[in-house]
């Protein structure tokens, strides 16, 4: 049976559209969080401070508490949005919950004005070569990943994450098997 060169072409202009639906979705911010199959081991982190380059920002150092690991830029209009939330939470989890800000490919003195601007006193790390995100396999600004005490990362978000869903996603991590 010989299918029409018209039908051909529909299917294939439809193929292509849920390929790019799917796309948007996953890379615009539809968020992700692996499966118990799919942890793995934080890759290390390791950075000039943000504020003090002759200082050191390591995750290594956070071992025996949960962190929530934030890449921002400060050309990013939802990292600058998002921000202030992510201060907050900091100040609500206190000690029970590490926070470590990862500046991507960015310039340090626009960094430092959007810490000084949204009000966060965590410890941020500059990444001007934008290679933490690359090992960490991000697409995407803002992304945000939570790695347990334990150093596992156990959830992951592409996109804007709102103070209300950080907690939730925090208070999750915080559960006895999270």
């Amino acid at each position: 049976m010989r299918i029409p060169a018209g039908a051909r072409l529909s299917a294939a202009v439809a193929s292509v559209l849920v390929v790019v639906v799917l796309g948007a979705f996953f890379y615009r911010g539809g968020g992700s969080s692996p499966g118990a199959s799919e942890q793995r081991i934080a890759p290390a982190i390791s950075l000039p401070d943000l504020r003090d380059p002759s200082a050191r920002v390591e995750l290594e150092s956070l071992r025996g508490r949960p962190v929530v690991v934030n890449f921002w830029a400060s050309w990013c209009v939802p990292c600058r949005k998002e921000l202030p939330g992510f201060e907050a939470a900091h100040q609500r989890f206190g000690d029970r919950v590490a926070f470590l800000g990862v500046n991507h490919q960015d310039g340090r003195t626009p960094a430092r004005d959007l810490l000084r601007q949204s009000g966060v006193t965590y410890p941020s790390g500059a990444d001007a070569e934008g290679k933490v995100a690359s090992d960490y396999g991000l697409r995407g600004m803002p992304s945000t990943v939570l790695v347990s005490s334990s150093g596992q990362i156990v959830a992951s978000h592409t996109g804007e994450l709102s103070r209300s869903r950080l907690e939730d996603m925090i208070e999750n991590l915080l559960l006895p098997d999270g």
